[in-house]
C-alpha cells in the first residue's frame, strides 16, 4: 500500500495481483518471446502450442486476457476465439496476433468482439498495449 493522503490508500502496483494470460502459439520462440516480454510481476502466463491445448486450458482456469495465433495446427485462433465467445465466459478479452493487416480480416477480428495484434509485434510495447486493452 502507498500512502495518498492523510487518510488514504491505495494499492501500489507492485501490490495487484497478476493479470493470467493464457497465450496460445505454435511456433516455441514466440513463446519465449511473449515470456521474455510479459515476464514481469503484472503477468502470470501459461503458453500452449495449438489451438485446442488452449481451448482445453481455457475451460480449466480463468484467464483475464487471451492471446491467440491466428495460424495454428488443430485448431485455428479464430475458431479457438469463436469457442471462447460460445462460452460461459464470452466476455474474456481475446487478441488475435498475425502477419495479416488487411482491413477484411479486420473486419473478421473485430466480428468476434476481438482485438488485433499485427507482427512484427512491438515486444517493449506489448505489456502496455494489453494493460490498455483492459482497460
Amino acid at each position: 500500500l502507498t500512502r495518498r493522503c492523510a487518510k488514504c490508500w491505495e494499492i501500489s502496483e507492485m501490490a495487484r495481483p497478476s493479470l493470467r494470460i493464457l497465450v496460445a502459439d505454435d511456433d516455441p520462440t514466440m513463446g519465449l518471446l511473449m515470456r521474455a516480454a510479459l515476464g514481469g510481476e503484472a503477468f502470470a502466463l501459461t503458453v500452449v502450442d495449438n489451438g485446442r491445448v488452449a481451448l482445453d486450458e481455457f475451460g480449466r482456469q480463468t484467464f483475464d486476457m487471451v492471446l491467440l495465433d491466428v495460424e495454428m495446427p488443430e485448431m485455428d485462433g479464430m475458431a479457438v476465439c469463436a469457442a471462447i465467445r460460445r462460452s460461459d465466459r464470452p466476455a474474456t478479452p481475446v487478441v488475435l496476433v498475425t502477419g495479416r493487416d488487411d482491413p477484411a480480416f479486420a473486419l473478421q477480428v473485430r466480428a468476434l468482439s476481438a482485438e488485433l495484434i499485427v507482427k512484427p509485434i512491438n515486444w517493449a510495447a506489448l505489456p502496455a498495449t494489453l494493460l490498455s486493452l483492459l482497460g
